[in-house]
């Protein structure tokens, strides 16, 4: 069963875009927000959450086949 990823996207009033990654880990949550974060414009804030600090399933897959 695969993991169920989702991407919270929220736009206050004055345009300030917030997007918050749910199920991914590692630095897997910047390559799937890189694409939206061009299109919306600079990235003025960047908050790590516990996710990010946790081994990524890619690095885990690495590791395995050595």
């Amino acid at each position: 069963m695969s993991q169920k990823i989702e991407l919270e996207i929220q736009i206050d009033p004055d345009g300030n875009v917030r997007i918050k990654t749910h199920g991914l880990k590692g630095g897997d949550c910047l390559v799937e927000t890189e694409s939206l974060e061009k299109v919306v414009g600079q990235v003025g804030e960047r908050t790590k959450t516990t996710e990010y600090y946790a081994e990524s399933q890619k690095a885990r897959s690495r590791t395995a086949q050595r």
